[in-house]
């Protein structure tokens, strides 16, 4: 089989050696996507060095690619899949580690990458779910900034020069839009400054742990997105618990890998103050009853759980519980969203055009 063809933006740009993609995070979809065929492949007899280049080929992300490539090697070296795997953290994530080596130690590979790559496309598909609530406002934005801005850059003037021979003071509304439009180029540049250093300021300021976790308290606090971002968190954090202590891991290493897995830093620290308490002694469902950012529904499942020694059992519904509601809230979203952003952008454009015709309907009035 013959290598799949390398994506343009795999290859040199202007001479030099830097690849796009290796800016851009590898999606989940195509790590679940391996992790399956490398289980169907284990599970099938193929040695695992043998799976592992035939996955190296099929790869078409080449950080991925790369990334089999180098596990493969290991593998054929002497190396465990999951200390291979474990030299790519920003790859692997401690998930992947942690299942592909208790499949390992138990003999039952597939069967754990099998789950784990089950797993790994519910937290995509939730991933892909949470970006469509929060893509659908910024795409409509966007097109009603570029639509107002052709508006105020090549329609009002027209209607500014026709006016230039009036002898009448025009209305206030109009004068406004009019001085707006002749300034186009120098407030759209300032406009357009100002989101730059916005973005660069945000990303810097996340770069840091008190910014990350500020910026990501905020995002919880945001109306209707908020309780998504909430949802979709709490269900990571409950189905990555629930895998990793049905596969046998201490509840103590499952809390520390499934912190990880939260994607929101303000309830990574919830849960690092929970697993403090664990390691003193406590149970978990007292120290998350505790904590604020975990529903009392989080609290009372965990309890039950623990009192019935079926902990991933209860963690298990409760996830699919908190990924059901998100679906629930991100349709329901759309449509309450739709009518809304359609008539700000209405009453946006609709204020300009009335502005720019009310010179005309005065004349016309004093005409006749």
């Amino acid at each position: 089989m013959s290598p799949p063809r390398t994506p343009f933006w795999h290859r040199r740009i202007g001479g030099g050696s830097i690849r796009l993609a290796r800016l851009l995070p590898v999606p989940r979809r195509d790590i679940a996507v391996m992790m399956r065929q490398l289980a169907i492949m284990v599970g099938a007899g193929l040695p695992l060095a043998e799976s592992l280049s035939v996955l190296r080929r099929q790869q078409h992300n080449g950080r991925l690619r790369a990334a089999a490539a180098a596990v493969s090697r290991d593998v054929e070296s002497g190396s465990s899949l999951a200390q291979a795997m474990s030299r790519h953290p920003r790859i692997f994530s401690r998930l992947v580690v942690a299942m592909t080596a208790i499949g390992e130690a138990g003999g039952r590979l597939d069967s754990a990458l099998l789950r784990l790559s089950g797993e790994l496309e519910k937290n995509a598909r939730l991933a892909a779910q949470v970006r469509g609530a929060f893509s659908y406002p910024l795409v409509v934005a966007a097109i009603g900034a570029l639509v107002v801005a052709v508006i105020l850059w090549k329609v009002v003037p027209v209607f500014s020069e026709l006016y230039e021979g009036l002898d009448a003071e025009l209305p206030l509304a109009t004068r406004v839009v009019v001085g707006i439009s002749e300034d186009f180029t120098a407030w759209s540049a300032a406009v357009a400054g100002v989101v730059v250093v916005g973005a660069f300021a945000l990303a810097r300021i996340r770069q840091t742990e008190a910014g990350a976790v500020a910026t990501d308290r905020v995002t919880l606090a945001l109306p209707l997105f908020g309780r998504v971002v909430h949802r979709a968190a709490v269900s990571r954090f409950c189905r990555t618990l629930a895998v990793l202590t049905a596969a046998g891991v201490p509840v103590l290493e499952g809390l520390d890998i499934a912190t990880r897995a939260v994607g929101n830093r303000h309830l990574e620290r919830a849960v690092e103050r929970v697993r403090a308490r664990v390691e003193t002694g406590s149970s978990l469902s007292r120290p998350l009853g505790r904590s604020e950012l975990f529903p009392p529904m989080v609290v009372q499942m965990v309890s039950v759980g623990e009192r019935t020694g079926e902990l991933d059992g209860a963690l298990e519904k409760v996830a699919d519980f908190y990924e059901e509601e998100v679906q629930r809230s991100t349709a329901a979203m759309v449509p309450l969203l739709e009518p809304l952003l359609i008539l700000a952008l209405g009453a946006v454009v609709g204020g300009i055009v009335i502005a720019m015709y009310m010179p005309i309907w005065t004349l016309v009035g004093r005409l006749g």
